[in-house]
């Protein structure tokens, strides 16, 4: 358990030390690396602002591509005490789901 929270916090701290607009990747389209399917930033942002990522939170403009899962992951500004949350986009299936992101530690 102790180890899980270990990696869960670097986790989070990988991801807000990236600046809003630096991007893991420059990508522009993200590949399934299972069966092919594409997807470019554009329509992953599209769908993930039409989804309940837009409904409950703000889009940034952060983002990176999971060949491995066929995912985007977009974090978006919701307010949630240990969480930090991103949208993640399905290639596949083009479907949107806010992933929390919580490291189960709760600041002092």
């Amino acid at each position: 358990m102790k180890r899980l929270a270990i990696i869960l916090s670097i986790m989070l701290l990988l991801t807000v030390a990236c600046d809003e607009g630096d991007n893991p990747t420059d990508q522009e389209t993200c590949i399934d690396t299972e069966n092919g399917a594409q997807m470019t930033i554009e329509e992953a942002l599209q769908i993930a602002q039409d989804s309940e990522c837009g409904k409950d939170g703000t889009i940034k403009s952060t983002y990176m591509c999971n060949p491995d899962t066929g995912t985007w992951w977009i974090d978006l500004e919701i307010e949630k005490e240990g969480c930090n949350p991103a949208c993640v986009v399905e290639i596949d299936d083009r479907t949107a789901e806010i992933n929390w992101r919580c490291t189960g530690v709760i600041p002092e």
